[in-house]
């Protein structure tokens, strides 16, 4: 039993290390093709708008024909957890369609992030991991008897040998589970350092903050609170009213295409999701006017719900967070007298949780671009915004009731 339960634990470490090397391979091909297309083409050849223009056409009819064969991809966690949670298992036949297409869209300059379509892609590939695991441990006298190039052909075939439990017999070995996790994080970090990959994360300074920044912090959270609710607000009456327009899917990819054109000819370092230019962020907030950083950060906003509404699908915490730290830094700009990292913590913070809904998601990931001395701080926003949300809310029940 304890070897069976040894093979069982080394399948799962190959299957986690393959779903590892999947993403890490998805970040790479996203790197290489912006890099071939964006940098290495686009400078290099003749008549660079009409070149972005040629680019964006036709990778925007190559989105169209992709969408209009595989349906609605790619697929994004959330649309991911939510089948989970109501069938316990999800479709993950043709995940790599999926991933295919968020290459595509991410390599073509859409304001969106990897992390949604990568994401969802690591939750069907670790329901795939399950199945395959419950096939092995099903019938582990019968692979005893099997030659060592059977046994990897069960182990790696991609849509057989595979065994779904019904809902009640569901709950994996948590131990196991955990170990899988964290080996395949382990694996993926291994991977960026031995490239040499640069880190989602880039820390925007160092901080002196003292208790006199205190008095900003209500009156700045406040302001992003109330900055995103009124955000939410106009854009969901915008597509209230878009929405009634009957516009076929050719007419939408295109839309959303012209909209990247645009940004890439007026604001190229609007450009993608924000993670690759996120080290220029600094730059931008010390060199550019207060009031153009607002300007910045709202067409980085309305990017991102263009590229979304007009189906080139991708995540929305990269292009949040680089608009938000836009605000923070504008916002320094208005308060010279003050810590200027202390101010674009608490405007970004605010602002990003309350656009994004999720106050711990939200709030730890915008903090890990600051030092630690301003993480009790943010703390401390999170818990005052998570209230906050809570009441606003209870309100909004009570008033449609």
């Amino acid at each position: 039993m304890k070897k069976q339960n040894l093979i069982i634990l080394l399948s799962g470490f190959c299957l986690s290390s393959l779903i590892a090397l999947i993403a890490f391979l998805f970040l790479m091909a996203e790197k290489f093709g912006s890099h071939l297309l964006w940098e290495s083409w686009g400078h290099s050849l003749p008549f660079p708008i009409l070149y972005k223009g040629l680019l964006l056409l036709i990778g925007g009819l190559l989105v169209f024909a992709f969408k209009r064969k595989w349906g609605s991809l790619p697929r994004t966690s959330h649309e991911l957890m939510e089948e989970l949670k109501e069938h316990q298992t999800v479709n993950y036949r043709h995940t790599w369609r999926s991933l295919l297409l968020a290459l595509i869209i991410l390599v073509l300059g859409a304001g969106v992030g990897p992390e949604a379509p990568l994401l969802g892609a690591v939750i069907a590939y670790s329901i795939w991991q399950a199945d395959k695991l419950r096939y092995l441990e099903a019938n582990a006298e019968q692979l005893k008897q099997g030659t060592l190039k059977d046994r990897l052909v069960r182990l790696l075939h991609p849509s057989q040998y595979l065994l779904t439990y019904p809902a009640s017999q569901k709950g994996t070995d948590k131990k196991k589970r955990l170990f899988f996790i964290i080996n395949g994080l382990i694996i993926f970090v291994l991977l960026m350092r031995m490239t040499a990959q640069p880190s989602f994360i880039t820390k925007l300074g160092d901080s002196q903050w003292q208790v006199k920044e205190l008095i900003l912090l209500l009156p700045l959270m406040l302001y992003g609170f109330l900055f995103g609710k009124a955000y939410h607000w106009l854009i969901k009456k915008l597509k209230r009213h878009l929405r009634k327009l009957s516009m076929p899917l050719i007419g939408k990819i295109l839309i959303g295409a012209a909209a990247i054109f645009g940004i890439a000819v007026f604001a190229p370092s609007l450009l993608f999701s924000g993670q690759h230019a996120m080290h220029l962020v600094v730059d931008m907030g010390m060199k550019l006017p207060a009031l153009v950083l607002i300007g910045l950060s709202l067409i980085k906003l309305l990017f991102l719900e263009v590229c979304l509404e007009t189906g080139w699908t991708g995540g929305d915490i990269f292009p949040i967070t680089f608009a938000s730290i836009l605000q923070g830094f504008a916002f320094a700009q208005f308060l010279p007298g003050y810590d200027p990292l202390f101010v674009v913590l608490v405007v970004s913070l605010s602002l990003a949780v309350t656009l994004l809904g999720k106050e711990w998601l939200a709030g730890i990931f915008i903090s890990l671009f600051f030092p630690l001395k301003l993480w009790p701080v943010a703390l401390i926003l999170i818990f005052i915004l998570q209230w906050l949300g809570k009441k606003v809310k209870v309100e909004d029940a009570h008033a449609e009731n």
